[in-house]
């Protein structure tokens, strides 16, 4: 029968439960991990009842609701600044002996196109690069470990192809879909190879394959790219096992053997391959970790690590003022998204709320420490009368 629902497949188990909080004049932040045994949502009503007695007996025919209140209530075990901030209702946070430092070559692995904290605050000088973990060349059975030398512009140009039967192999901890080759000296004389992956069972050609290089004829930086297939699965290769592709020399060696300066180190375009959120440090409303994600119209794949360098904000510490605010008022986002076959996910939007201490901030050296808030949602009925509490959101079984 169309629409009819089976037994038990609404049953869910709540976990990945979210709570993000946008301060008026700020920007959102995710309020960090929630501990407890439960969040909770309260939603109070109080009804008008109408009676009637005109059937001779006085009986109930109208329920109006006259009153609407609703809050979440979660404890934190994130002691930072902001939400400590929260608890104590403070004033701007002040940074104290603020500067400047460096991060070069921090690996983030960007799944999805989510924003990926890299735990610093304030960014600028943002820039991205790809990288391979191992180069192997394998010289009819002895491997040449270049891994060094292929992740420098400017490391020790290797030879890749001066015997018959010679195989390189490019190696990756995640899969990716593109590499970039410098070849330094291009090959003469050289009349083939195969680009393979491998598939579980066998090496076969890489799928959609476009060689920049030309089994490399070609001089200069240059793509190999292929698309990743379902199949491509990691195995060892001289002792290492990761995501491989290799260059299988079919032919005998050329006249002159291609030499090679670098492997995998191409830069990222940003706002084309990733983009950044530079965070903040201090100010009127909060402190962010700057985060950087991927962009799935650019050239890296779901889950792949890649290299960020940036600049960042240091401080020797933060303060605030206790009680010189009121409650903080701004918006929130609840999520409540239970991992695969652990029930159906869901979410609430909330426009208008106020964030507020509910409890004690227990300092007991048994136990983590918990920040105690709640999220008092409030009528925004002037912006949004038809949902003025906000809006929840119902996903598909996945």
């Amino acid at each position: 029968m169309a629409g009819a629902v089976t037994a038990g497949q609404d049953i869910t188990v709540p976990g990945g439960v979210k709570v993000f909080f946008t301060e008026t004049g700020g920007s959102e932040r995710d309020l960090g991990n929630i501990v407890g045994d439960s969040v909770s949502i309260a939603r109070d009503t109080e009804e008008l009842e109408h009676f009637t007695n005109r059937s001779g007996q006085r009986r109930k025919d109208k329920v109006i609701t006259v009153e609407e209140s609703a809050q979440i209530d979660f404890e934190l075990d994130e002691i930072n600044v902001d939400n400590l901030r929260y608890f104590f209702k403070g004033g701007s946070i002040s940074t104290v002996g603020a500067g400047t430092a460096g991060i070069l070559l921090q690996k983030e692995c960007l799944a999805g196109e989510q924003f990926v904290s890299v735990e610093k605050p304030g960014l600028t000088a943002v820039t991205a690069r790809q990288f391979v973990n191992n180069v192997f060349l394998d010289d009819a059975g002895t491997f040449i470990d270049h891994s060094v030398e292929a992740d420098l512009a400017a490391g020790t140009p290797f030879t890749i192809n001066f015997a018959a039967a010679d195989q390189l192999y490019i190696g990756k901890a995640t899969q990716f879909k593109e590499i970039e080759i410098d070849t330094n000296v291009a090959s003469i004389g050289y009349t083939g190879g195969a680009w393979e992956y491998w598939n579980g069972t066998a090496w076969v050609a890489l799928d959609t394959l476009s060689d920049g290089t030309t089994n490399f004829t070609v001089t200069g930086p240059q793509l190999v790219t292929h698309v990743p297939q379902a199949a491509w699965t990691t195995n060892a290769v001289n002792g290492v096992t990761q995501y491989w592709i290799r260059y299988n020399q079919t032919a005998d060696p050329p006249a002159t053997a291609a030499t090679i300066d670098s492997i995998g180190i191409q830069a990222l375009v940003e706002n084309t391959d990733y983009s950044v959120d530079p965070g903040s440090a201090g100010g009127v409303t909060t402190t962010k970790d700057g985060a950087i994600r991927r962009l799935a119209s650019g050239s890296l794949v779901d889950g792949e690590e890649i290299y960020v360098n940036y600049t960042y904000v240091t401080f020797t510490s933060q303060t605030f003022g206790i009680a010189e605010t009121s409650s903080l008022e701004g918006s929130a986002r609840f999520e409540a998204l239970p991992g695969t076959g652990r029930g159906r996910k869901w979410s609430m939007t909330i426009p208008k709320c106020q964030l507020i201490n509910n409890g004690s901030l227990d300092l007991d050296d048994t136990d983590f420490e918990v920040i105690p808030l709640s999220l008092v949602i409030l009528d925004n009925f002037d912006s949004d009368p038809t949902n003025p509490f906000g809006t929840v959101t119902v996903f598909p079984h996945t």
